[in-house]
C-alpha cells in the first residue's frame, strides 16, 4: 500500500531541509551577488549551475530507487540498510570535517572565465562538492521512487525536495529582489557568520542527521 502524500512528505522533507544546510553554497552565492560589478544575472547563473547538479542527483536517486524493491506496508529492510549505511557515511564525513584544516575563502568567480560562465561554473562546482547534501538528498529521492505513489505525487515531491535543497542558492536572490540594499547587508552578515562557522555547522549537520538516519533505519526493520 502506497503511503499518503502527507506521510511521504513527513519522511522526505526533513532530509531535504538537511540537504539545504550548505554554508559553502550560501557563501558562494552571496559573494557572487556582492562582488564588484555583480548583478542578479550572475546570481541566476550560479543558481542554474547548482540546479543542474541537483537534477543529476535527482535522476540518479530515481534510477536507483526504481531499481530497488517497492516499499511494503511492513518492515522495509532495504530502506533500513540504506539509511543505516548513510548514517555511517555521515558520521565518517563529520569526523573528517572536524579534522581538516580551516577552509579557504571562496573565490566569487573563476578569474579566467567570462563573468556569467564563471558564476555558472562556481555554482556547479560548489554544489557538486557538497557531499553532505548529496548523502541526504539521495535517500529522500529513493524513498519517493520506491513509495508506489502516483507519478504526479512523485513529481511534486521530487520538485519540492530539489527546491528546498537549492535554498542556499535561491534564497539570496529572492532576498535581494524583495529587500534590496537592506537584504544585501543582511546576506553579507549571514555569509560572514556562515563562513566563520562552516566546519562546525557541517559537522553538526553530519552528526545530527547521522543519528536521524540511524533511528529511521532501525524503525524500518
Amino acid at each position: 500500500m502506497a503511503p499518503s502524500p502527507t506521510s511521504l512528505a513527513f519522511e522526505v522533507l526533513p532530509l531535504a531541509l538537511g540537504a539545504a544546510v550548505s554554508p559553502l553554497l550560501l557563501v558562494g552565492q552571496v559573494l557572487t551577488l556582492t562582488s564588484p560589478g555583480s548583478g542578479l544575472r550572475r546570481g541566476w547563473c550560479f543558481a542554474f549551475g547548482s540546479a543542474l547538479v541537483v537534477v543529476v542527483w535527482a535522476v540518479l536517486g530515481l534510477a536507483t530507487g526504481a531499481a530497488l524493491p517497492a516499499r511494503s506496508s511492513g518492515p522495509d529492510p532495504v530502506s533500513a540498510c540504506l539509511h543505516l549505511v548513510l548514517a555511517i557515511v555521515l558520521l565518517v564525513i563529520g569526523i573528517e570535517i572536524l579534522q581538516r584544516p580551516a577552509p579557504q575563502k571562496v573565490a566569487p568567480t573563476a578569474p579566467v572565465a567570462h563573468p556569467l560562465r564563471g558564476s555558472f561554473l562556481l555554482g556547479l562546482g560548489l554544489m557538486a562538492a557538497n557531499l553532505t547534501s548529496l548523502v541526504l538528498f539521495l535517500p529522500a529521492i529513493q524513498d519517493v521512487a520506491r513509495s508506489g505513489a502516483s507519478t504526479i505525487t512523485q513529481g511534486l515531491m521530487v520538485g519540492l525536495v530539489s527546491l528546498i535543497t537549492l535554498l542556499p542558492a535561491l534564497g539570496p536572490l529572492l532576498a535581494l529582489v524583495l529587500a534590496g540594499s537592506s537584504g544585501r547587508r543582511r546576506l553579507v552578515a549571514l555569509s560572514s557568520w556562515s563562513e566563520r562557522h562552516q566546519r562546525q555547522i557541517n559537522a553538526a549537520l553530519c552528526f545530527g542527521f547521522s543519528i536521524y538516519l540511524a533511528i529511521s533505519g532501525l524503525l524500518r526493520l
